[in-house]
């Protein structure tokens, strides 16, 4: 049976990418238990590939309930929405910082620096997502991948799956042996932290397999007992390097570049490759593992919590004096993450429900799976 139009095993997953993400990003203890908890990658990867699979998912819907044209017209106006919500958490951070430096007389050296060197210039590269500062630099990532999804989606459409995946995958490979860039000197143009050309493999195979999801195709090689074991070593030696200081099996500088995340280096993306098989197979066998209805709300609205958090976590670092005791920092990574519920929630509660269909959000059981009635927000 294909399934329904949203799977809330996803959105809780999404979710919880996003909480460890916010408090990765905080200076707290907390990080010893959420940095890279399973091996060699960060929720950043988890992000990314799930939302490839989710829009995969629902771009196919649209294309053929639509046509290309409508399937343009989604992915633009998707693009849209993101771009509105980068421009909104740009102007809402470097509002805080201005606010900051005029009213204590200066500026914490986390925020970034071209807030308050060149404000204009900083808000001109900003808009035109040519300055992208830490915390800042994962939705135009995103917007760009989106405006991937009408070439993607019909190539695909086609019957040109391992096309699509080869061209990918040599574009990523080809940014492993490119030689690596200063950005020094193309100051103040900052395009952020994530490689696209390297991370778009990631959310290729994810549109990939949310293509075949919503087709009834095959998704992956079936969990044999083979494909599983080989799995779990790499996911083992991962978590091994990662929390029991095992020895790298290669020299000091291919190891750097194996697990180079700006890349996406080979064994970083192994790492999460063999996880995220296991933790699939897991969740096909028992799927209330990987359900939180709690986890999902964020992930429904996962635009708006990684703008929030954007913007909350910049203001918060100016703040030093928050973060002097464990006490203090746990208290601030707990009114972050309450406050991202709170902005979901209120998201969720303003989705009044449409005459005549079912509430935006509502839930059924239906084949051993929680699915829900809005398709069209689901990536």
């Amino acid at each position: 049976m294909r399934p329904g139009p949203r799977d809330l095993r996803f959105d809780t997953l999404r979710g919880l990418f996003l909480v460890l993400m916010v408090v990765n990003h905080l200076p707290t203890e907390i990080r010893a238990v959420t940095d890279q908890p399973l091996g060699l990658f960060t929720a950043a990867e988890g992000f990314v590939f799930l939302s490839g699979l989710l829009a995969g998912w629902v771009y196919t819907r649209k294309f053929r309930s639509a046509g290309r044209g409508g399937l343009w017209l989604a992915a633009t106006g998707r693009a849209k929405s993101i771009y509105r919500w980068q421009i909104g958490a740009l102007l809402c951070s470097f509002a805080l910082v201005q606010l900051t430096e005029r009213t204590l007389g200066y500026c914490s050296p986390a925020v970034p620096k071209l807030f308050f060197e060149h404000p204009l210039e900083a808000l001109g590269l900003g808009a035109s997502l040519l300055y992208q500062p830490g915390l800042l630099d994962l939705l135009p990532m995103y917007c760009g991948f989106v405006l991937m999804l009408p070439v993607v989606i019909s190539a695909l459409e086609a019957g040109r799956r391992w096309l699509v995946l080869s061209l990918s995958a040599a574009v990523w490979l080809a940014v492993q042996w490119a030689p690596p860039t200063d950005g020094a000197p193309l100051y103040p143009i900052n395009t952020g932290s994530f490689n696209l050309l390297a991370w778009q493999f990631l959310f290729v195979a994810g549109v990939v397999i949310g293509h075949a999801r919503v087709s009834g195709l095959p998704q992956v090689a079936k969990p044999s007992r083979w494909v599983l074991a080989c799995a779990a070593a790499v996911a083992a030696y991962g978590f091994g390097v990662r929390h029991a200081q095992w020895p790298s099996l290669w020299p000091e500088a291919t190891f750097g570049v194996l697990l180079n995340k700006p890349a996406l280096g080979l064994l970083r993306l192994a790492d999460f490759g063999a996880v995220a098989y296991l933790v699939a197979a897991l969740g096909e066998r028992i799927p209330a593992l990987l359900t939180s209805r709690t986890l999902s709300l964020l992930g429904r609205h996962s635009l708006a919590v990684v703008a929030t958090q954007s913007v909350a976590i910049m203001a918060l670092l100016q703040f030093p004096a928050l973060f002097e005791t464990p006490a203090s920092r746990t208290l601030v990574v707990a009114a972050v993450v309450g406050l991202l519920f709170a902005v979901a929630s209120a998201l969720e509660a303003a989705r009044a429900p449409s005459a005549g269909r079912a509430p935006i959000g509502s839930r059924q059981e239906h084949g051993g799976r929680v699915i829900g009635s809005d398709g069209a927000r689901a990536a």
